[in-house]
């Protein structure tokens, strides 16, 4: 049967499969010798398992890993036909490349944002749509985490994507830093977007409700420079007073702990949410109330609920002040959660916040990932470029 004719599977249902039982089953030319290893799994598609359950209580983070993993392992085998410990540079160049445009589409790639893409559904694919330079940076990283990973558990030998040039990566981060600016908001796009929220009505309990958690949600991200699965995953026992100062303590990327100070602002904004919804007016220990309520059902937000809500606001900020801006007004019609976080960079550089400090409250793990949205040294660059005369 050829390629295009097999519906791939998902991770759960591989041993099922003829094909993937065949290589899953050989042992690769990168496995490390016998007696090394550190886990129990004997074949490709436990180890990735075993790497994966470490993200197990951390749902937002094992659903992204998951993904990723994945599309790597059903590549390897119905693609490439080569099993995951087989793998050496030159497979893992062609795997970005393929990343990049997914062939045959119709058989790696589903509908762009439709629900009939979820996994479980009978038209599930790992692809939605081609990775754009963000999506591809973001699966070169979680891919480079499950191979050091197997590598130091005594599964594999070596890690190859150590191999790919720091030339490839620094571009990646150009290209990376560039696509960031493009988002970022100009002054009076977020004096606007500002302007529109708090301008919504009031008029009813509704949306007062409505306008004070939204105002919540964005003085959130804005401010902690938060990942939108981070606000909708922690509680309010996340707010914790250490020597009578305010910080929120964020279990995020990669399951790493890490706390970022709480603004007096944000403070402020948050005690007029819990004063609307009737809880005390500073989060107690122990809380555990998600701090971005559903009105529908008893848990919280969802990730994709807050987007929602966002690009409602954009595009209505779009509509009521950037009429005559087409520009702009297409701008803000792709804004995202992640956008905040790219403001609050951005931000808290043009504020004077020294570098170091900006790249702690974004919890990077290297500068390099953090100068992507620090654009200081642009601005700089632009105002000394003025005084060249003709």
């Amino acid at each position: 049967m050829e390629l295009t004719m097999i519906p791939l599977p998902t991770m759960e249902k591989l041993p099922d499969t003829m094909q993937a039982k065949q290589l899953l089953s050989k042992v690769g030319s990168n496995r490390a010798p016998v007696g090394h290893k550190q886990i129990a799994a004997e074949d490709d598609l436990s180890a990735m398992n075993t790497w994966l359950n470490e993200y197990s209580h951390t749902p937002s983070t094992y659903r992204v890993y998951q993904k990723e993993a994945e599309r790597l392992l059903l590549w390897c085998i119905f693609q490439h036909k080569k099993p995951l410990s087989s793998l050496n540079r030159d497979d893992f160049e062609a795997y970005i490349q393929f990343m990049l445009d997914p062939q045959p589409r119709a058989l790696w790639c589903g509908r762009q944002g439709g629900r009939g893409n979820k996994r479980g559904s009978s038209h599930w694919k790992p692809f939605s749509s081609p990775l754009n330079q963000a999506s591809l940076t973001t699966a070169i990283s979680i891919i480079n985490s499950l191979m050091t990973y197997l590598v130091d558990a005594g599964y594999l030998q070596a890690n190859p994507l150590r191999l790919l040039r720091k030339a490839k990566r620094q571009l990646q981060l150009e290209e990376r830093k560039i696509e960031v600016q493009a988002r970022i908001l100009e002054p009076e796009e977020w004096e606007a977007m500002l302007e529109t929220m708090n301008s919504m009505s009031e008029a009813t309990p509704h949306e007062k409700d409505d306008k004070y958690r939204l105002r919540f949600i964005v003085a959130m991200l804005y401010f902690l420079g938060l990942r939108v699965g981070e606000l909708t995953s922690h509680t309010w026992n996340a707010f914790q007073r250490i020597n009578g100062q305010w910080w929120f303590i964020v279990r995020g990327k990669g399951d790493k702990l890490g706390k970022v100070p709480v603004n007096t602002v944000l403070l402020e904004v948050a005690q007029e949410f819990r004063k609307q919804l009737r809880m005390p007016e500073l989060p107690v220990q122990g809380e555990d109330a998600p701090l971005v309520p559903s009105w529908r059902h008893a848990g919280g937000l969802q990730s994709r609920a807050v987007n929602v809500q966002l690009k409602k606001l954009a595009i209505e900020t779009a509509e009521k002040y950037f009429q005559d801006k087409p520009a702009t007004q297409a701008k803000l019609i792709k804004f995202s959660a992640h956008w905040l976080r790219h403001l609050s960079a951005t931000m808290q550089d043009r504020a004077g916040i020294p570098f170091a400090h900006v790249r702690s409250n974004l919890r990077h793990q290297s500068d390099e990932t953090t100068r992507i949205y620090v654009h200081g040294d642009d601005l700089s660059r632009y105002e000394q470029s003025q005084k060249l005369i003709w």
